[in-house]
């Protein structure tokens, strides 16, 4: 009793498709938006990760695919570095981005349940570390003192880890209001 192609279930891609591109480009645009938004001169190193964390979050389990919130934040760091934001040029921007989409996508794919509230968080709060990991590995790249910098880096490790906390936590807000509107049974007859 062998199945005819057609009675095979079809397997998942591998690869996103363009739909599931143009929903990254969207969320990368977003995360970009925010930002240039949202500057707000409260001096709390990392209080951009609420918005980062939030939309990256949202993107990884709108697109459900590992690599989304990387593929997510790559896009969003190019779109950065060409639209010259960040403090220390391209290069430190580009790679804040990327890290933080790869972490958020790393959290993500590690847990069972990737939409939960304690793993949405935890996500956001691994996103907003490697945000600030990048800058700490640059600054020690270009020659700061090895302890000046990880004396000076107590306080914003703290508050890099409780505002990605709650980016993550926001994010898990924005994908139960998806869930209620039915967003996600509508992609499903999209895709």
């Amino acid at each position: 009793m062998s199945a005819t192609p057609e009675s095979r279930p079809a397997a998942p891609r591998a690869y996103f498709s363009t739909f599931e591109l143009l929903l990254l480009g969207v969320f990368a645009a977003l995360v970009i938006a925010g930002n240039l938004a949202l500057r707000l001169p409260i001096k709390v190193p990392g209080h951009s990760g609420i918005v980062w964390m939030a939309l990256l979050v949202t993107a990884r389990a709108v697109v459900p695919k590992p690599g989304s919130a990387a593929a997510a934040g790559v896009i969003s760091g190019v779109l950065a570095a060409f639209a010259g934001l960040g403090d220390k040029g391209a290069l430190d921007t580009f790679a804040s981005y990327a890290a933080a989409g790869l972490a958020v996508d790393a959290a993500m794919l590690a847990a069972r349940q990737p939409a939960g509230a304690l793993r949405c968080a935890c996500a956001g709060a691994l996103g907003n570390l490697a945000k600030l990991a990048v800058k700490m590995l640059l600054e020690l790249w270009i020659g700061i003192p090895t302890g000046f910098v990880v004396m000076g880096r107590v306080y914003p490790v703290v508050t890099h880890v409780v505002c990605g906390v709650g980016g993550g936590y926001l994010g898990h807000l924005v994908l139960v209001a998806l869930r209620r509107a039915g967003f996600f049974a509508y992609l499903a007859g999209r895709r």
